[in-house]
């Protein structure tokens, strides 16, 4: 049987097997040229390698405006359903009453999978009692939630709301993130982890493998804010067992996310 090392080694397009990624973007962003931020320009990244589906964030979202973030991935998501489904973004720089009602109306939609927070570039911490909104909301209907910040931040927060399901993001693109993240997921059941980063250390995929299971990791690329190709080949070329690969590929985001029966 020909591995998925192989595979990705002689340049296949993953077709047929379940790769979901858990970290998308969409848009333009301010400080460098995305050359294709598109939804479309997505799918047919996505096709080349053979991604299924992707959860993503507007870039909008986390930079400018968070509503437009919000519509550009509702909009994804209607024209390529199956394929795209979206974070709901939100900004704790805004009134409270204005962060629940985006919540729920996105929410509503059915569009929409998880939460997201971006709290350096909304420069405000994960555990600040600005964002209890979305930690209830995400405790209440059992999101998940991805949220880029410094792991101390995150403690309090998972041991209050423990149906919520946080997923750190760029949780091994250093050995201190690695370190903090799994401490944190060994400390806490509803801590997963996202691989998602340009920085690709060596064997940290193993590391994070041995230290918490592959059952809690998830495949992310940052699309198309990043070329997703490299995190194929961190997954492919990791030395784990086959079976961890597909779990990570997309068996877990597939858990994780309900996807069952909803993805093309």
């Amino acid at each position: 049987m020909t591995t998925l090392l192989e595979r990705v080694r002689a340049g296949e397009t993953l077709n047929d097997v379940l790769v979901i990624d858990a970290h998308g973007h969409m848009g333009r962003w301010f400080n460098f040229h995305v050359p294709d931020g598109s939804a479309a320009g997505m799918i047919r990244t996505m096709d080349r390698i053979g991604v299924r589906a992707i959860v993503s964030s507007g870039h909008a979202a986390i930079g400018p405006d968070y509503k437009l973030g919000n519509d550009d991935i509702e909009q994804g998501a209607r024209a390529y359903p199956g394929r795209i489904s979206g974070y709901i973004t939100v900004n704790p720089n805004y009134p409270e009453r204005e962060m629940r009602d985006e919540l729920e109306a996105r929410w509503a939609t059915g569009l929409f999978l998880g939460i997201k927070f971006h709290a350096d570039m909304h420069k405000y911490p994960s555990d600040g009692e600005r964002y209890t909104p979305a930690w209830e909301f995400a405790h209440e209907h059992r999101l998940p939630l991805l949220s880029h910040d410094i792991v101390a931040h995150f403690e309090e927060p998972v041991k209050k709301y423990t149906q919520a399901k946080l997923l750190i993001a760029h949780s091994i693109s250093s050995h201190e993130m690695l370190e903090a993240a799994t401490g944190l997921a060994l400390r806490h059941a509803n801590v997963y982890l996202d691989i998602c980063g340009s920085p690709l250390i060596y064997g940290a995929l193993e590391l994070a493998v041995e230290k918490v299971g592959a059952g809690r990791i998830l495949f992310g690329t940052d699309l198309p804010f990043i070329d997703p190709r490299p995190q194929v080949g961190r997954v492919a070329f990791a030395r784990i067992p086959e079976a961890d690969k597909l779990r990570i590929f997309g068996e877990n985001a597939m858990e994780l996310f309900g996807l069952a029966g909803k993805v093309a």
